[in-house]
């Protein structure tokens, strides 16, 4: 296929010979052929023809190449940095955009939002207006729907699931607020939860698409409580309903489609089997930041007694078992987790990790760096006005030595 794109390349460029020019018309209809067949085994196969199109225009929209890294942005409108199916993407305050391995602009989708943000999946994107009752979703190359919440309602959060179902948490007349599930070809509405008494806070969607877990949060006798609920959508009455006296959830997610994991502020907790409640304080620490990988780890970044100059990063596997610990004695900026990596950006410079916790040679990074993410095997990082990529450090930085009584307790 690279050679067949180097020919096109060379093709638009005038630098081919006439027995060059018949063999690219031969691979062209070849091509065509086999996109056609393809298109036919998707729709016999009941394949999501969307899927299909989008492996067609990605080849296309992958001919030529951009200038490569460092490709400068402008990070007063930048409202996140991730990774959408290979590429680098981007959310500003008035579009988004799509870059490819030599940091060529696959597409550029503008948008009105206010105060946008969005939830990724491996290959799509759900864009919403939080505060605003618009959403749209895209992949890599194609806005492939747009719409807004029933009334007007104003969105409070959102999530997309792998299987292509949105959920949307909105402010309700109604209610407090509202969970809505659309299906994936957001014609149909999946699962509609009325909330009468708290706030949603955070959704997330099962792998297999059967299942949603809302977290709530309300205040009895002065005091912050939350509640995670759990709902399998042929049912009207949830499977579990779980209360955190106290403690403010913050996210949810599935580890697995049978496992629900809760980010509090004080504590992680696990639903295995939907229900089966386990927690782990953070004891004398406090929570910095945390992200899940897509294959459903969770990793937190925790301040020892508050302090940001001591600090551990965990990981906990998707069956909620501790991975690792690792102790740092700078401040920790950031973490961000891929299917393979898990990114750990300080103030001077970048640790990459297996999901597992092993350490791999730590990045060079700016002083100005935001975050540290990862592409496949390659390493990035977005600092103030570029994006780029990271090379490895000849000498590799010292952790502490971890506490061994505490490792005994």
């Amino acid at each position: 296929m690279e050679r067949v794109k180097d020919a096109v390349v060379r093709l638009f460029r005038g630098d081919v010979s006439e027995r060059t020019r018949r063999a690219l018309r031969v691979a062209a209809v070849v091509l065509l052929i086999l996109m056609l067949l393809i298109l036919a085994v998707s729709r016999f196969r009941g394949t999501p023809l969307s899927g299909a199109r989008d492996g067609w225009n990605n080849f296309f929209s992958s001919v030529g190449t951009g200038e490569g890294y460092p490709y400068k942005v402008n990070s007063s409108s930048v409202e996140k940095v991730d990774v959408l199916n290979g590429d680098i993407y981007i959310l500003y305050k008035n579009r988004t955009v799509t870059l490819d391995g030599s940091a060529k602009e696959i597409r550029s989708f503008e948008h009105a939002y206010a105060k946008p943000a969005v939830y990724i999946s491996p290959d799509r994107a759900l864009v919403y207006d939080r505060g605003g009752h618009k959403y749209r979703v895209e992949n890599r190359t194609e806005l492939l729907h747009e719409g807004k919440t029933g009334e007007g309602e104003d969105i409070i959060t959102a999530c997309l699931g792998r299987k292509g179902n949105i959920a949307l948490a909105t402010l309700s007349g109604s209610a407090t607020s509202r969970l809505t599930v659309w299906n994936s070809t957001y014609k149909d509405k999946q699962f509609v939860w009325n909330c009468a008494d708290y706030t949603i806070t955070s959704v997330a969607l099962s792998e297999n698409g059967r299942y949603v877990a809302v977290s709530v949060l309300g205040v009895k006798d002065g005091t912050t409580y939350s509640k995670i609920y759990v709902f399998d959508f042929e049912y009207s009455d949830p499977v579990s309903e779980t209360e955190y006296p106290g403690t403010a959830i913050l996210a949810v997610d599935f580890s697995e489609n049978d496992t629900v994991v809760g980010v509090g502020d004080d504590k992680l907790v696990f639903l295995k089997n939907l229900k089966k409640n386990t927690e782990m304080s953070y004891g004398t620490s406090s929570l910095s930041a945390f992200t899940f990988s897509p294959n459903g780890h969770t990793y937190l970044v925790l301040a020892e007694y508050g302090s940001s100059n001591h600090q551990l990063l965990q990981g906990y596997s998707s069956s909620g078992r501790k991975s690792f610990e690792e102790p740092y004695d700078t401040y920790i900026k950031s973490v961000y987790a891929s299917d393979t990596r898990v990114s750990v950006l300080t103030g001077e410079y970048a640790d990459i990790y297996g999901l597992g916790g092993t350490r791999h040679r730590a990045r060079e990074v700016g002083p100005a760096a935001i975050q540290a993410f990862t592409n496949g095997r390659t390493s990035f990082s977005y600092e103030m006005g570029v994006i780029q990529k990271t090379h490895r450090m000849k000498h590799q930085p010292k952790h502490p030595e971890k506490d061994k009584e505490k490792d005994k307790s």
